[in-house]
């Protein structure tokens, strides 16, 4: 069973009072099922100066922080340990709101996130990471995968998201082309061999601040 949003809203209260100095803005925060390819995500809609809050437009100042259900339900099947990954999880995502609220900049994993997470870690209470480590689940919820015909880099999804004639690789701007899957022990693989960099890297968002755990 997944924590329910007012769970959710307490911890990010108790982090934000900790490790923020109760300086973050309120946030809404989400479960989301079609979120498979991270654990997490921080969006915003609009840059990273936006205007005063105003309640008369809400397009250029809404931001949300939305977790995998799929994923951490997944995750909850094969250890005891879920509760705190949603944790981590959370505060990697708060470090990402800090930096659009409260620096002003964009979303990153530079040097302020790397700075700000190292803080937080020294408390044992978190354990954040620049980057998941989920990737048996993700790769059991991924159904399609398209391959960079330059560099090789596999893009794995659930629904068939990308369209090889509208999107290029992210690394390397090559062309992608579309991989048959087959079903190994429960989880979808590329049936033809591929080189898969770590770490996966989704294809850039259009419309939208984006950032992934």
């Amino acid at each position: 069973m997944t924590p329910s949003i007012e769970h959710l809203q307490a911890e990010w209260r108790r982090l934000n009072e900790r490790y923020f100095d109760g300086l973050l803005p309120e946030i809404s925060i989400a479960w989301s099922r079609r979120l498979t390819s991270s654990v997490g995500m921080f969006v915003s809609r609009g840059g990273p100066r936006p205007r005063q809050f105003d309640e008369s437009t809400p397009q250029r100042t809404k931001r949300e922080i939305r977790l995998s259900e799929p994923l951490m339900k997944r995750l909850a099947e094969r250890t005891p340990y879920a509760e705190q990954e949603l944790l981590n999880t959370l505060a990697h995502e708060m470090i990402h709101q800090w930096q659009f609220d409260i620096l002003k900049r964009k979303p990153n994993h530079g040097p302020d996130f790397v700075r700000k997470m190292t803080e937080m870690n020294r408390s044992g209470l978190v354990a954040i990471t620049i980057y998941h480590s989920l990737h048996k689940e993700v790769l059991a919820l991924a159904q399609f995968a398209w391959r960079c015909k330059d560099c090789g880099r596999v893009y794995r999804r659930q629904r068939k998201t990308i369209q090889p004639r509208r999107h290029l690789c992210g690394t390397c701007r090559g062309a992608l082309q579309e991989l048959p899957m087959v079903h190994r022990g429960g989880v979808a693989a590329p049936l033809t061999p591929a080189i898969t960099p770590p770490p996966p890297a989704p294809l850039p968002a259009p419309s939208a601040t984006r950032s992934d755990a």
